[in-house]
């Protein structure tokens, strides 16, 4: 039989009767700071380890004896519980729930957590779901590591621009250090922190516009006409099929409007626009303000550039930088993994591309090579000869190919009454790479 307990966070949290199946189990697993509090002698403890080698001892001791596994705070709460359900069924364990840092935490500064999104960091280079949940959210509770300390995530915000949010840190919950503090993510940047903590990010100032379907175009800003229209939008994200967790690539993204709407529906995911010209960089910075699209990362680069090498520039609150400058940003981040990779647009493939424009012969093969197997493009053309292009590529990989005509009509007054006005017809072309290489 196993056991897989919550501890809790002191203590207090810790039942008399979990008490006596600890003190009467054949075999006692867990963290050695656990085990060493505990004061579990050597003969019945089985420090973590490798989980494929921890997993394996478990089971064997369990086949006739009864083993524990402790856990801080809930086993299930980004706790051992999961790691150990891919190597047990639900039926050969039992859990034993009790109170999370996740609750606790929310307690102590007084925050509803029923809406809340809980994320873990440990170990993890992936920033996207952290992003995705201040898109979505207004509250969000954040397990952190050394590498993902509050002061490096306060920097990472600050980088994406994020506004509108504060943070709560407990520091050393429900130990005899415990500190709990509430600041601005700029005097969060700045300080240095406990080493065990809990961060809660909370929404104070709603975005100016909501994020939603169908983006008022006088409410973004935009340069000219250089926005796609609401209907080749609604259709173009149709034709895409985004799932929650999609990783979009907006090639050509012009104000962003493409990008936001696609944030709407993801998440989990992501979306990278990528812009060549500066005012239109800064023109979908200030569409990702206004509707706190925060999981839209924003990149400048030349389309050519961008997927040739990622060698591109991208703007945060705090300046330009380049490929180099943005890495020197990530290891002040985390000094303690001065090797770490910077997070690039090339970190993962995309599993969706939409390409609004420059739809040449090279750019749609680079395309076709950099998505992800199974993942989806759509590429908008205004031009037969796009057109054409388009057609030869994907004639040449063996693409199947779908080429739909849009033309929306709009009513404009007219001597008291109306009239419909035509938009330049849109070419709309969908396809799908092959799962597997045939």
């Amino acid at each position: 039989m196993i056991h897989v307990l919550g501890l809790g966070l002191s203590p207090a949290h810790r039942s008399p009767g979990m008490l006596d199946l600890i003190r009467s189990a054949d075999l006692v697993a867990g963290g050695r700071r656990l085990l060493d509090e505990l004061e579990i002698e050597e003969s019945r403890r089985l420090p973590l380890g490798s989980m494929d080698e921890f997993a394996a001892r478990i089971q064997s001791r369990a086949e006739d004896g009864v083993v524990c596994v402790l856990a801080d705070g809930d086993p299930l709460l980004y706790g051992i519980g999961a790691s150990l359900l891919r190597f047990f069924a639900p039926r050969e364990l039992t859990f034993h729930p009790n109170v999370s840092a996740l609750q606790t935490a929310c307690a102590r500064f007084g925050l509803p957590w029923h809406e809340c999104r809980a994320l873990s960091l440990h170990g993890r280079d992936d920033q996207a779901p952290l992003f995705a949940a201040l898109t979505h959210g207004s509250l969000a509770a954040l397990y952190t590591d050394n590498r993902h300390s509050p002061d490096a995530i306060a920097r990472l915000l600050l980088e994406r621009g994020v506004t509108g949010w504060r943070m709560h840190v407990a520091e050393a919950l429900g130990g005899p250090e415990e500190q709990l503090t509430t600041i601005d993510l700029a005097e969060a940047a700045q300080r240095s922190w406990h080493t065990l903590n809990i961060i809660l990010l909370e929404r104070i100032t709603p975005p100016t516009l909501t994020l939603e379907l169908g983006l008022d175009e006088n409410a973004l800003a935009h340069a000219g006409a250089l926005m796609t229209k609401q209907p080749v939008r609604a259709f173009a994200l149709s034709l895409l099929r985004l799932p929650p967790d999609a990783t979009l690539w907006d090639l050509g993204a012009g104000s962003g409007a493409v990008s936001l709407e696609a944030a709407r529906l993801l998440r989990r995911g992501r979306v990278v626009a990528v812009e060549r010209q500066a005012e239109r960089v800064r023109h979908i910075k200030e569409n990702v303000g206004r509707t706190g699209a925060w999981l839209t990362e924003v990149v400048q680069a030349s389309l050519e550039e961008f997927l040739e090498d990622g060698n591109y520039r991208t703007y945060g609150t705090h300046g330009t930088y380049n490929k180099t400058d943005k890495a020197q940003v990530d290891r002040a981040a985390c000094p303690e993994h001065t090797s770490h990779k910077p997070h690039t647009s090339h970190s993962s493939p995309p599993t969706h591309i939409f390409l609004g424009g420059g739809a040449s012969d090279p750019v749609l093969s680079r395309c076709a090579a950099l998505l992800a197997p199974g993942g989806r493009l759509v590429v908008a053309a205004v031009l037969l000869s796009t057109l054409e292009t388009a057609r030869a590529v994907f004639s040449r990989l063996g693409w199947p190919l779908i080429v739909h005509q849009l033309m929306h009509h709009a009513s404009s007054p007219l001597g008291g009454d109306m009239r419909l006005v035509p938009s330049n017809p849109v070419f709309l072309l969908e396809t799908q790479k092959p799962s597997s290489d045939t």
